[in-house]
């Protein structure tokens, strides 16, 4: 997960068209009846949040773990409620507009991690790494956020990296063959222009923009929503035009909480009763939601 820095965007842009249609679709679907909270725990880079299902709920979810990541950005500081509907207070319109940007980040990474839990027992993800789906043959790579395994995956390429910060290309290892190219928030069009995949970070979902981000995005090119916290009902963003869905699954909330308490965030989760998992537009039958 990439470790941007905590600034917000707008406040009226967040939560953003994708997460209140996911905020919706879970409460239509019944996902957010009969959970109470189990535990949130908040580490350097990452929160997790644990659900607990009761009733007719905790018969129909077969006992599937219902808990979910999300990105904490640095220096933010949550102070976890003591209820799921605290916790997914921030996504409504004006909540916590007042606070200040670390507290507000983290109340972000919260709901999004609590979206993410609520969403995880409906969910049926296909297993493994969606890198293998995408043409090696590309010539041009735009991401939103420092994707690093984007730098692994292509030879002979133009990467484009929109950050917050600008990247020194000179500071980042790349494969022989890879060139990289640093670009700001308001250059997010120049940058995708022209690109054959475009990745955009799952942390977009907490800082706010994703939503820009998926409109400057070329028509003709396979767009990748990528990494924990984005692991949620994937299709807001199918609806957005994105291609593929690349979360993560939290098959055992137990070694993950001790991970997460440690310090562990990203890749470091994938062994640590984290699955890699991802989800494809065009197969709509990988997704399982339970009713």
């Amino acid at each position: 997960m990439s470790r941007e820095r905590d600034r917000t965007d707008t406040d009226a842009e967040w939560p953003g068209p994708v997460l209140r249609a996911t905020l919706d679709a879970l409460r239509d679907r019944g996902a957010l009846s009969e959970v109470s909270l189990g535990r949130v725990t908040v580490g350097d880079a990452v929160a997790l949040v644990e659900l607990a299902a009761g009733g007719e709920r905790e018969s129909r979810d077969g006992g599937r773990p219902a808990a979910g990541l999300a990105h904490l950005p640095e220096d933010a500081s949550p102070t976890p409620p003591a209820d799921v509907e605290g916790l997914l207070a921030p996504l409504r319109p004006g909540e916590g507009s007042s606070a200040s940007a670390a507290r507000a980040l983290g109340a972000r990474s919260l709901a999004v991690a609590t979206l993410n839990a609520c969403a995880a027992p409906l969910l049926g993800w296909r297993d493994g790494d969606p890198m293998a789906l995408l043409d090696p043959s590309v010539e041009t790579v735009a991401t939103v956020g420092l994707f690093r395994p984007a730098f692994r995956k292509f030879d002979g390429v133009e990467v484009r990296v929109v950050e917050r910060d600008p990247v020194d290309p000179a500071t980042v290892s790349t494969p022989a063959g890879v060139s990289l190219r640093s670009f700001i928030p308001a250059e997010a069009a120049a940058a995708m222009e022209g690109a054959d995949v475009v990745f955009v970070t799952g942390s977009t979902l907490v800082y706010g923009g994703i939503e820009r981000y998926l409109d400057a995005a070329p028509a003709s090119a396979t767009v990748v929503v990528v990494g924990a916290t984005a692991s949620s009902l994937p299709d807001p963003l199918f609806d957005r035009g994105v291609d593929v869905v690349a979360g993560a699954a939290v098959d055992d909330p137990v070694r993950t909480r001790h991970a997460v308490a440690g310090g562990a965030c990203g890749t470091d989760l994938h062994d640590r009763g984290v699955r890699k998992v991802y989800a494809a537009r065009d197969a709509p039958a990988t997704i399982d939601l339970q009713h």
